[in-house]
């Protein structure tokens, strides 16, 4: 054991426990769980959820986890302008964090939200928790999803179109479909 470990984990412990009492009056309300075809997320599955502090509705947050169960990523989170810099986004991450024990990774974040997730980051890092760099266009987007293409399910009329193009029978079916599309 190092001599800085019990350094380390004051320090974490610290870190937990400030992320813990800025979560402590956050609840996340769902409106909506769904993962259509075409959906970044699919077929893993998307959330809508309402945040509330108090009763009232303070802002909503779109969070989406994988199929492969692997990470948490975060499309939106939004807060009310009137109700930010009081740790509810932060709290809100923390409660996602604490439920799924997933690293989170923010979709296309916005500039205006880069000292947000900045100082996220770094608190979260400090309590242990992880916070990946965001995904940035459908390049990577594209590239993430490449992960769990192998568990999304093929379409029936997808998987027969595939079957008979496999078949021996496949040319003389074409030259008929030929034959007709001329008439």
């Amino acid at each position: 054991m190092s001599i800085f470990e019990p350094v380390h984990a004051f320090f974490r412990r610290r870190a937990v426990k400030t992320l813990n009492d800025a979560a402590a009056c956050v609840y996340l309300v769902n409106r909506r769980q769904e993962s259509p075809r075409g959906n970044f997320m699919f077929p893993g599955t998307d959330y809508l959820d309402d945040i509330e502090v108090g009763g009232q509705r303070v802002g909503h947050v779109d969070y989406g986890i994988n199929p492969l169960g692997d990470r948490l990523y975060i499309n939106m989170l939004e807060i009310e302008p009137e109700q930010r810099r009081q740790g509810f986004g932060l709290g809100v991450l923390w409660n996602l964090w604490r439920t799924h024990q997933l690293p989170i990774v923010p979709l296309d974040q916005y500039t205006s939200s880069d000292g947000f997730w900045y100082r996220a980051r770094r608190r979260f890092a400090a309590a242990g928790a992880v916070i990946e760099d965001e995904l940035r266009g459908a390049d990577q987007m594209e590239l993430e999803q490449q992960r769990w293409q192998h568990l999304v399910p093929e379409p029936e009329h997808e998987r027969l179109i595939r079957e008979l193009k496999a078949s021996p029978e496949w040319p003389q079916i074409q030259a008929r479909l030929q034959t007709w599309k001329d008439l």
